[in-house]
C-alpha cells in the first residue's frame, strides 16, 4: 500500500508540473535599432556641351567675333546652392575669363584672345574665382539638369594667318 501511495503521489506530483508549465505566463524581451540613410550633396557637368562657337572669318576683318552658342547643363541634388566658374585652359593661370584661342599648326605662333561672358550683351565676365562675384554664375539645384549659355568675344586681331584655333574651356562647379 505504501508502494501504491507514494507511486499515486509521484503521478499526481508529476501531473502538476505539467500543468503548471503550461500555464505559466510567456516572458518577452524587446529592443529596437535605429534605421538611417545619409544622402550627400552633389553636382555634376551632364552630357555634352555645345562648343562656343566663333565661326569663320576672314583675316582682314577688324572687328570682334562674338559667339552665343556654347553651353552646358549642370545637375545638382535639389537644394543644393552651387557656383560656376569657367576658365581657359590655353590662357594664363587667371581667373578672369579670357582666353587664348591657338593653332593646331605648330608653324603658326600667333593666338587670338577672347573673353567668356555670363549675358547676350556682352557685360558680365565669366571667370572662375568662386569669392569673387558677379565672376561666377550661381544656381540652386532641382535635381534636373539646368542648363547655361557661354557667350564670347574676341579681345585681340583677327589679321593672323589661315588656320583653325581653338581652346578648351574649363569648366569648375563649386557645391
Amino acid at each position: 500500500m505504501k508502494t501504491k501511495n507514494f507511486l499515486l503521489s509521484t503521478a499526481a506530483m508529476a501531473a502538476g508540473l505539467i500543468v503548471s508549465s503550461g500555464v505559466m505566463a510567456q516572458s518577452t524581451a524587446t529592443g529596437s535599432l535605429n534605421a538611417k540613410i545619409v544622402i550627400t550633396s552633389n553636382c555634376a557637368i551632364v552630357g555634352t556641351g555645345t562648343d562656343l562657337d566663333f565661326a569663320s572669318h576672314v583675316s582682314t576683318e577688324t572687328s570682334a567675333a562674338s559667339a552665343s552658342n556654347g553651353g552646358f547643363s549642370v545637375s545638382c541634388t535639389p537644394g543644393t546652392t552651387y557656383k560656376i566658374g569657367l576658365q581657359s585652359s590655353a590662357g594664363s593661370s587667371t581667373t578672369d575669363g579670357k582666353g587664348l584661342l591657338k593653332s593646331a599648326d605648330s608653324a603658326v605662333t600667333q593666338t587670338i584672345g577672347y573673353q567668356l561672358y555670363q549675358d547676350a550683351s556682352f557685360a558680365t565676365v565669366w571667370g572662375n574665382s568662386p569669392t569673387t562675384s558677379p565672376n561666377i554664375q550661381a544656381g540652386t539645384g532641382s535635381g534636373a539638369a539646368q542648363l547655361y549659355t557661354v557667350y564670347g568675344k574676341t579681345t585681340s586681331t583677327l589679321n593672323v594667318p589661315a588656320s583653325t584655333y581653338s581652346d578648351i574651356v574649363n569648366i569648375s562647379v563649386y557645391y
